[in-house]
């Protein structure tokens, strides 16, 4: 299996807890835990994220306020809109790849995500600050982990930070790529490291 960004801890937790059902695991950008020895977590982060995990950190009811209303304002907004939306998150690198096609993903995925409801988004999110609930070394199963060292949705030290903690990690911090370039160029890779390990 693999997760991308915020789908990185789900993985990786799929890896410590379920090696019977998991034969390896691919996470692409995926932030550290919260908290992590060694690991300054808001380091070179883009601002809105800072923002959205410091107030889930000091205050869930304002947190969860402030989600639904971003989550009615995503919804309303066309392709456009939504990458104007990510301009604190962009590294040049992560900008020079936002084309129209991929404005466009990101807006229907968007839209078909937060559709039915803000649950999901929130669980999602604050499962990333909140305890992991495994140890990472405990991981029996091939793990290959992929960040770019642009990235400012989830600073390149998160990936630095994981592959010092999982043993056996097969690691790729890539100077070439960002955060959204891992969606246009590596997934492809993820994939076929995954069916060579079946």
């Amino acid at each position: 299996m693999w997760g991308i960004s915020g789908g990185g801890p789900h993985v990786l937790a799929c890896a410590a807890l379920l090696p019977d059902l998991v034969v390896a695991a691919a996470a692409l950008a995926s932030p550290a835990p919260y908290g992590a020895d060694g690991l300054d977590w808001f380091a070179d982060m883009g601002q809105d994220n800072v923002d959205d995990a410091r107030l889930m950190l000091t205050d869930e009811d304002a947190a969860r306020v402030k989600m639904e209303k971003d989550r009615e304002e995503f919804l309303a907004m066309s392709a456009g809109e939504v990458a104007d939306g990510l301009k604190s998150l962009l590294s040049p690198t992560d900008a020079a790849v936002l084309s129209d096609e991929l404005t466009e993903y990101l807006a229907y995925s968007t839209h078909e995500g937060l559709a039915p409801g803000g649950q999901g988004w929130w669980d999602d999110s604050f499962a990333i600050v909140a305890p992991w609930g495994f140890e990472l070394n405990r991981i029996p199963v091939p793990v290959l982990l992929i960040h770019g060292r642009h990235d400012q949705f989830v600073p390149s030290r998160h990936g630095q930070w994981l592959a010092a903690h999982i043993p056996g990690v097969e690691a790729g911090l890539l100077d070439d790529d960002g955060h959204l370039t891992l969606l246009q160029h590596r997934v492809p890779e993820a994939h076929a490291w995954l069916s060579d390990r079946f």
